[in-house]
């Protein structure tokens, strides 16, 4: 061989091994590549960190009701003329000049409002804390949504992998029956039986393979991932088993939402606070400096002028507004306990579910794996036997459905376990995969 067909043999080579161009070769996700994507760029987290700046924005708000109060005012009046009096004797005064000029400059100093100002600043500063919890409530229901289509994706891929062994198995035995109908041994019906059933596997291949686009299209939209990706299977959920006690102990200790409502009870203390300065006086400072100039100038003109104004108001009569009010406070404190009452229940009650389905995943794991080791077994002797004349067509496809529906639950299974585990530490506020891993 010379160079220049050594060359063209080399070129093609790498034409053919090279990808083709515009393909974007498949990047590989893990688990914590979808949780970090989601965390970048995911509009519900987004929307979640804009409550979480109003909020920081009204605190801020109500923290300026606590400072002095500057205000600056300059304003020119202009007339047609000026109008003057007589004294008598040919003697004039100014009564109204033509032109005005004025400027105040005021200090206001709330001094005591009935502690509702300090009630309500301290109520934003808590609405701050509760928007900052549901923040991280929002980031962990999305991270849990994406790690149950993580594994949802995952189980549809293993599905077709077992999807096509079963594709295998039948055409093997297809062609194992077409040799025994060239012998003999079997009818025309074993063979188009074998026919339709290698044909029914062949379409739920398919709708298999399609089942892992629709499960990798949801995960892209929770994660916003972009471009081809294949999924990486990630390491086993640690898991310590704990008694019931325990883990409802844990989840009233973690779980977001009864924080939140510890948080909501003291809101509901400060409106009461709030409710109750209203029946008390308010006392508040102003401080005005006053600078005028008219033109003419007008008899009476005071040019600069200061003065304090001490204000006291005290509430007489409001047509009972402050007692209705007050009482609406209340109610809405004894709510917000109950309404904890009612979430520690539910929290409570979820636990021991959560609880109880992992248990019965992980029996059930080892009986399925009995199961399909059974079932491989029965099919591999049923084989074997058909092969050699022993027999019949009915019985490997029989075994072949056992296997089949043993590998399709003990696959179902071995990831619903996964999602069971970190369905517990989510119901016991323990669930955050970008942090150090709590057992």
């Amino acid at each position: 061989m010379n160079k220049t067909s050594l060359f063209i043999l080399i070129s093609h080579m790498l034409l053919f091994t090279l990808p083709a161009p515009g393909k974007a070769a498949e990047q590989i996700i893990s688990l914590e590549d979808a949780y970090r994507s989601a965390i970048f760029h995911s509009e519900t987290i987004a929307i979640a960190r804009e409550h979480l700046i109003r909020s920081e924005n009204e605190v801020k708000r109500m923290r300026s009701f606590l400072f002095p109060n500057l205000k600056a005012n300059l304003d020119y009046l202009r007339r047609p003329r000026a109008l003057e009096g007589s004294l008598g004797n040919g003697n004039t005064f100014t009564l109204r000049s033509k032109s005005q000029t004025n400027f105040n400059l005021t200090l206001s100093q709330p001094l005591y409002t009935g502690g509702r100002a300090q009630a309500t600043y301290r109520e934003a500063k808590l609405g701050r804390t509760l928007e900052r919890l549901q923040l991280d409530l929002s980031q962990e229901d999305l991270l849990f949504e994406i790690a149950q289509a993580y594994y949802a994706a995952l189980k549809a891929k293993n599905n077709v992998r077992i999807e096509e062994k079963e594709v295998e198995r039948l055409a093997a035995h297809r062609r194992s029956a077409e040799k025994q109908l060239e012998v003999g041994e079997v009818t025309k019906t074993a063979l188009l039986r074998a026919d339709a059933e290698l044909s029914d596997a062949q379409a739920n291949l398919i709708r298999a393979k399609n089942a892992v686009l629709e499960a990798k299209d949801q995960l892209a939209l929770l994660a916003r991932l972009e471009g081809p990706f294949t999924l990486q299977n990630p390491a086993p959920v640690p898991f310590f088993e704990r008694t019931e006690s325990e883990w409802v102990a844990i989840s009233h200790e973690n779980r977001l939402e009864l924080k939140q409502e510890n948080i909501r009870i003291d809101q509901a203390t400060e409106g009461i606070d709030f409710a109750r300065g209203n029946f008390l006086p308010s006392l508040s400072l102003d401080l005005q400096y006053r600078w005028a100039d008219e033109n003419p100038e007008g008899s009476f003109l005071i040019r600069n002028d200061r003065l304090a104004i001490l204000k006291f108001e005290m509430p007489i009569f409001e047509g009972m507004l402050s007692k209705a009010e007050l009482a609406l406070a209340r109610s809405r404190l004894r709510q917000s306990h109950l309404e904890k009452k009612r979430r520690q229940d539910e929290i409570a009650s979820r636990v021991r579910r959560a609880r109880l389905d992992l248990a019965s995943l992980t029996s059930e794991l080892k009986h399925l794996e009995d199961q399909v080791r059974f079932a491989r077994e029965a099919f591999s002797l049923a084989s074997r036997q058909f092969e050699v004349g022993l027999g019949t067509n009915i019985e490997v496809l029989d075994a072949n459905a056992s296997l089949l529906d043993a590998e399709r639950k003990y696959s179902n299974a071995l990831y619903d376990r996964e999602i069971a585990i970190l369905q517990i530490k989510k119901e016991s506020g323990i669930f955050s995969p970008l942090q150090t891993p709590q057992k």
